[in-house]
């Protein structure tokens, strides 16, 4: 009786010390300040009628940079946990913190650029009850600006006097820009929905086209005598499988005909870019034009990240909307890394319920570890969450009906965490990723100690056969065969597997001496588990390169034992100054099928630019819209103008670098932009970061070359590119964002940020996306939908404040000119 009682008993207290713990919640405030653009202050107050101990407690939180080493004062520390997780403990110096009283602790750490690096999902953890994370919820991290390298009002007013304003009526009609466009005489009115003609293939395509004309066309009226006919046949002078001619005829109606069904689809999209707003009466006119289109690439991709947080299927389902719209036809997803496993595999569910959930833990073997603020709770949202079975199965059928192919990416052998912690919770050691005997002391660039599978060990293959062959059979019943799986490859640190047993006696028994070469080994029985299931081999650019030393320096060079077997590599290390520049051409030219997602130009996770209302990253510079417009794929050297940090760019950097051969270019199959999310959880970031970035990667990736790219002469090309910028803006600004506000409620899409220009007693507004509305305050209030239409320069009294409204009255960020005193 007495050994029943002593666990309810243990228990029972533990549910006291827990419910001890929760009051902390709401008894300790957290405030977080940046005092300069290194020196950082957390403030703790005691709302508690008790005292704080002067012990037995530490606070966790999730920071993108730590505290450097002595600078924490106030009697604390501040102790790196693992990656992004870091906690404060309290040291000799600190003596408690009685009711009411507060105690500022001061550190010093790199400098912080916007308010993705500010510390986030604090909680504290008592020593009584290691186990259990307390949220602090009472906590608030202050708002910062940075004194130098930022954007002013006047620097962006001088950035938007690049572009032109076009009227309306003046714009291309077709965006992405087509090969050829004709315009007629006349217009086809349409009174009532056409008649929609198509041959059982294009059923799909039928549907489509029924479905977004309906909204313009009274519910219960009668089909007028226009038709809408969808066929599959040739195009005059086009052979891609995509081509597809569009003619809108007065009399005839409309025609469609594509050399495939997706063909059909894309001459669709450009069919709805045509469509006016919906009139009160219904009905709609439509220009007369002919328009032949073909892509330039084949691979026209995006990549977004579910692994670091999650997004759910609702959010899948929108971003696969918008690359239909613009005529992209890949979707990456990265389902795994270090911080969580997103998509269910039959006959492993460790993977989902340790794997895809993150929580306090002490040894990760029930969940994973807190990241990028995602908190001590378990399941919390964007930290926790997976695709079932069913959800991974509709997303690959609602892609396909759009034409889009769902690569998925399985990252190995680094940014493993996730699957070798969830494969350690299970009982038996038949899909181990890990030897339990392992003395091997590495760090990952993301700070993990314990995130690679090991080579050595026929259980990790058992695992990966397993992982392909359910992705298979899900694209197999959503009727999308699976063609490729992306494996990562990436970012494998140094140190691995040295002190791993099960790789010393394979090393032995192979005749390897270097533990280096067993990266061979794992992709080559990778490409075997693909082959078998009829899949073929992508990666990011480590699984086409091998280390070796040139002039007294480690670089990478092709590996000629890969670039044989049709492997795709994506190549995202371009930084100016890094050294690999060329490394996508000379893999290319190598004969390895490259797709090119260089960071410079289309890692949408990067900070739109310096300032601090912006979110994202900025290891590999910054991303606004120009960046990826702004791309040559094939001499990218032309038009790269800055550095990481917005400077201007030594062009010697490219001296001695690789060009494209005439070879390579038929290797680089197309462009693709990355979305990591680490910054990115709810609050409509994913929309913010995608668009409209998204509009510069899809004009590249179709478009053909624009002349710009073509002209030798360097102001004759400078004027093509700012007449191209001029038309891309206009059409984004006028046209497309107005028609997503319509017709995709509450993207949270990025409004551009106004210029101001102070001159002659007045100030100048600008905006780098024409049509939207410019409203301004001179009473020190934030602008709103009710403050004046900025028509022209506005006198300067005061502090002006400008913000830009869409159409739907959704504000962006407010800048301000204040008056200096002196000024008459």
């Amino acid at each position: 009786m007495r050994r029943r009682l002593l666990p309810a008993l243990l228990a029972l207290l533990l549910a006291l010390t827990t419910a001890s713990a929760a009051t902390a919640q709401t008894a300790l405030q957290l405030r977080w300040e940046l005092v300069a653009d290194s020196q950082a202050d957390f403030t703790l107050t005691n709302r508690d009628a008790k005292p704080l101990p002067a012990t037995g407690w530490a606070i966790y939180f999730s920071a993108l940079h730590s505290a450097r080493d002595g600078s924490v004062g106030a009697g604390f520390a501040i102790q790196d946990v693992m990656a992004d997780l870091h906690r404060i403990v309290p040291g000799a110096g600190f003596a408690g913190l009685a009711p009411g009283a507060t105690i500022k602790i001061s550190y010093v750490t790199e400098p912080l650029l916007n308010r993705s690096f500010a510390p986030a999902g604090p909680y504290i953890v008592f020593d009584a009850a290691k186990d259990v994370g307390v949220p602090l919820t009472d906590y608030v991290a202050a708002p910062f600006e940075r004194s130098q390298h930022v954007v002013t009002p006047e620097a962006q007013f001088a950035l938007d006097a690049e572009a032109t304003d076009i009227p309306a009526g003046e714009l291309p009609p077709v965006f992405p820009t087509p090969l050829q466009v004709t315009k007629g005489t006349g217009e086809l009115r349409l009174t009532a929905m056409p008649q929609v003609t198509a041959s059982a293939p294009l059923a799909n395509e039928a549907a489509f086209a029924a479905e977004y004309l309906r909204p313009y066309f009274r519910a219960g009226g009668k089909g007028g005598a226009a038709t809408l006919q969808l066929d599959v046949g040739p195009v005059e002078g086009q052979s891609s499988l995509e081509a597809y001619e569009l003619v809108v005829d007065p009399t005839a109606g409309v025609r469609i005909v594509g050399v495939s069904p997706a063909g059909v689809f894309y001459g669709l999209q450009s069919l709805r870019g045509l469509l006016p707003a919906p009139a009160p009466r219904g009905g709609l006119a439509l220009p007369a034009l002919r328009v032949v289109d073909a892509p330039r690439f084949g691979y026209r991709g995006f990549m977004l990240d579910v692994g670091r947080n999650f997004h759910p299927k609702a959010a899948v389902l929108r971003t696969l909307d918008l690359l239909g719209r613009y005529k992209l036809n890949v979707f990456h997803m990265h389902l795994t890394d270090d911080e969580g496993w997103r998509v269910e595999i039959a006959g492993l569910p460790e993977l989902t319920t340790v794997g895809a959930r993150r929580g306090h833990t002490l040894d990760s073997k029930q969940f994973l570890q807190p990241a990028f603020g995602s908190g001590a709770q378990v399941g919390r949202a964007y930290g926790s969450g997976f695709f079932s079975h069913a959800d991974y199965v509709e997303i690959v059928r609602y892609a396909a009906a759009r034409h889009i192919e769902v690569i998925p990416e399985i990252e190995m052998p680094g940014h493993a965490r996730a699957a070798v912690k969830s494969m350690e919770a299970r009982a038996d050691r038949q899909y181990a990723l890990s030897d339990p005997d392992d003395r091997s002391v590495y760090t990952s660039v993301q700070g993990y100690p314990d995130n690679v599978m090991n080579p050595a060990l026929e259980s990790t293959y058992r695992f990966i056969e397993r992982v392909v062959g359910d992705l298979v059979a899900m694209h197999r019943e959503a009727g999308a065969p699976l063609r490729h799986i992306h494996m990562g490859g990436d970012e494998v640190p140094a140190g691995v597997w040295v002190g791993s047993p099960a790789v010393q006696t394979y090393m032995q028994a192979h005749g390897i001496t270097n533990v280096d070469d067993l990266w061979f080994v794992f992709y080559g029985r990778v490409e075997q588990i693909l082959k078998a299931q009829g899949v073929t081999l992508s990666g990011w650019e480590e699984i086409a390169v091998r280390k070796t030393t040139r002039d007294g320096r480690r670089t990478n060079i092709p590996n000629p034992d890969f670039a044989s077997r049709g492997w795709r590599a994506y190549v995202w290390n371009n930084v100016p100054g890094w050294g690999a520049e060329d490394l996508a051409y000379r893999l290319a030219n190598g004969g390895y099928d490259v797709v090119l997602s260089p960071v410079t130009n289309y890692y949408f996770d990067l900070a739109w630019n310096p300032n601090t209302e912006e979110t994202g990253l900025d290891w590999g510079g910054y991303g606004d819209l120009r960046r990826p417009f702004q791309f040559i794929p094939f001499d990218y050297y032309r038009n790269a103008r800055v550095d990481r940090a917005g400077n201007p760019l030594d062009p010697t950097v490219f001296v001695g670098k690789d060009r494209l051969t005439d070879y390579g270019r038929a290797h680089i199959l197309g462009i693709q932009g990355n979305l990591w999310s680490e910054t990115i959880g709810g609050d409509g970031r994913l929309d913010y970061m995608l668009a409209p970035k998204l509009f510069g990667l899809a004009e590249r990736a179709w478009a053909p070359d624009p002349d710009w790219a073509r002209e030798a002469d360097t102001a004759r090309a400078n004027a093509l590119y700012r007449e191209a910028w001029s038309r891309l803006v206009n059409v984004v600004g006028k046209r497309e964002l107005p028609r997503l506000d319509r017709e995709v409620p509450n993207l949270n899409y990025r409004i551009p940020t106004p210029g101001l220009k102070a001159e002659g007693g007045v100030v100048h507004c600008s905006i780098e996306l024409p049509g939207f509305t410019l409203r301004y305050t001179t009473d020190g209030s934030d602008p709103t939908v009710r403050s004046p239409v900025v028509v022209g320069p506005i006198p300067f009294r005061g502090t002006i404040r400008v913000a830009a409204f869409t159409t739907t009255g959704r504000k962006g960020h407010t800048v301000l000119l204040a008056r200096p005193p002196q000024m008459p």
